[in-house]
């Protein structure tokens, strides 16, 4: 024992030719996996890592149960960046001792490392239940996959504001929260973190992106964008100046930030998920599909065990089709199942369960399931919604998938007014959370002037901003919005005219057939601009925001429209 502690030593004090030498001296049959571990610790530390991984392996093999090499493997196999072989050892360690708090934190690391993130946020958690050292780092980390990589800041909030409990001094993890309040638009307690944050350091890059976020989101654009431009050699704060100078109309600006750094930004996924829509937006469909398939919405899928469909012939093969986003994708993009089914022997759509029933199930060889399926494994292919839209979008379809709504009478007799005026479905805001908001929906204040005209309004969105509460409540419109979407589709044909921002009820009203119109910001989503040349919805005629954040143009082209609209049915 003495002389393994001598070579401990040496490796501490890097005299490493000494350490080698004393393993050379002192190996035994009994000793040879500790001895071949220190060999590869010894070559770890010269950034050998051939020769460390050759003895680390050695060691293991020897000894299944001996922990170290293992660690050490977690260790080289995190520096090469070999991550599927870093899980792999990750596991080792958890079948040596699952009560380990430790072994759990580092299989929900390798996990979340290779994309596997439900899994890895139940190791995070079982390390959180054995109350081990790496308490706080598995709440936070759990915290960035819900905020960042799944899309839930509403769950990932709770974990953060956990690890704060035991950690109030920690800036990173302040601004986590605060960067959490940011995704969440809490105003108020946007304001309680920003204090906090800035009382540690005002001047922690973080703290300044995210409060240049703040202001952006508040309309103090002019502010936000110094702050931007300031710091514009920080990768993060360049992008997030790209993406501001693109929506308020300023494109010179912003390809003249990309093609000061395209090289490194083209390295940074976060960049290319942007990237690609803004490509798709301007028609570059070559580099926009290609860039399109790094979009997190994709990542986060977990469907690797499949192989992914690339165009191949697939007559007699089955295929997995699954909607990576949103509610409107499913609508909108669903009909390219139509032209799979032509070539596949057998499709199954995989949708979120509150939409199932939107589709057909009457379709030869189409299958229509939702998310908790548990028979994914028996298909040969699988693909994203997202993705397969690039095999056929320049194909003209006026079919889709959605289910023929023919409309009750009762349900008319429930919902809808049978006087002569006009019925008019409206939604003018999106999800509060969404993508490009506040600035892509209308403030309902901002509509004011089109409610003076002698129409029956309804409102067919489920949530209403606390912009819009006030006036909202002063109105003179039915509240539909309380209706699942099962039903609103049910109800859509029943109206003369529905009027939506860029919404899951402008695609389903448009796709329905039923005269629509959409109300698009100054920069809106790429599949309103050259995608919608080539595969327009019949139904759907655009209004356009001249500037930004300013809807008086569009309001007053309504009410125009609205106008004849009214004298149309009088005429009726």
């Amino acid at each position: 024992m003495q002389h393994l502690n001598e070579i401990i030593q040496n490796i501490k004090e890097k005299n490493f030719q000494k350490a080698l030498k004393l393993c050379e001296i002192n190996e035994k049959e009994e000793n040879k996996h500790i001895i071949s571990n220190f060999r590869g610790v010894i070559f770890f530390s010269q950034n050998n890592l051939e020769d460390a991984e050759k003895n680390f392996l050695y060691s293991t093999n020897i000894n299944s149960k001996f922990i170290d090499p293992i660690n050490n493997l977690l260790q080289l196999y995190l520096k090469k960046n070999d991550l599927k072989k870093y899980l792999f050892y990750a596991k080792r360690l958890i079948t040596i001792d699952k009560t380990n708090a430790s072994f759990n934190y580092k299989l929900g690391f390798a996990l979340e490392q290779n994309n596997v993130l439900e899994e890895a946020i139940k190791y995070y958690e079982e390390c959180i239940k054995l109350n081990g050292e790496n308490k706080i780092n598995a709440y936070i980390n759990v915290g960035l996959i819900l905020l960042n990589k799944l899309d839930k800041p509403k769950i990932s909030i709770k974990y953060f504001l956990n690890a704060y409990k035991f950690d109030q001094n920690n800036k990173v993890l302040i601004n986590h929260i605060l960067s959490n309040y940011i995704e969440l638009r809490d105003i108020n307690e946007i304001e309680t973190y920003r204090i906090k944050a800035e009382k540690i350091d005002k001047h922690f890059i973080y703290f300044l992106f995210n409060k240049a976020n703040i202001l952006f989101q508040s309309g103090k654009i002019d502010d936000a964008i110094k702050i931007f431009l300031e710091n514009k050699d920080n990768l993060t704060f360049r992008i997030s100046l790209i993406k501001i100078y693109f929506y308020i109309g300023k494109d010179k600006e912003a390809k003249k930030l990309i093609n000061e750094q395209k090289d490194i930004l083209l390295k940074n996924k976060n960049f290319l998920d942007f990237y690609a829509i803004r490509l798709l937006y301007e028609g570059d469909y070559e580099n926009g599909w290609k860039y399109y398939e790094y979009r997190n919405s994709k990542k986060n899928f977990l469907l690797n065990h499949i192989k992914e469909w690339q165009g191949e012939e697939i007559k007699n093969k089955k295929i997995l089709v699954y909607n990576d986003q949103g509610i409107g994708d499913a609508i909108q993009f669903s009909k390219y199942i139509l032209k799979l089914l032509k070539s596949s022997k057998k499709v199954s759509f995989l949708v979120k369960k509150e939409i199932e029933d939107l589709f057909r199930k009457d379709i030869k060889n189409l299958e229509i399931k939702n998310f908790s399926y548990n028979k994914i494994k028996q298909y040969d292919y699988t693909i994203s919604l997202g993705s397969l839209v690039k095999f056929f979008y320049e194909e003209k379809i006026d079919e889709n998938i959605l289910v023929k709504k023919e409309f009750n009478s009762q349900k008319k007799k429930n919902y809808i007014l049978k006087n002569k005026k006009l019925n008019v479905g409206l939604a003018w805001s999106g999800n509060f959370n969404g993508p490009n908001e506040p600035y892509r929906s209308i403030p309902l204040e901002a509509l004011k002037k089109i409610f003076s005209l002698d129409i029956n309004f309804y409102c067919l969105q489920n949530e209403i901003w606390k912009r819009d509460l006030n006036q909202f409540k002063l109105l003179n419109i039915t509240n539909l919005g309380e209706l699942d979407l099962i039903k609103i589709a049910d109800i859509i044909p029943s109206l003369d005219l529905v009027i939506s921002s860029d919404t899951s009820i402008l695609h389903l009203s448009a796709s329905l057939n039923k005269e629509t119109w959409g109300l698009l910001s100054l920069y809106p989503d790429w599949r309103w601009s050259y995608f919608n040349k080539i595969n327009p919805y019949k139904s759907l005629k655009l209004f356009r925001q001249t500037n930004f954040n300013k809807w008086d143009n569009i309001v007053t082209e309504i009410y125009s429209n609205l106008e004849n609209k009214i004298k149309e049915k009088i005429r009726e």
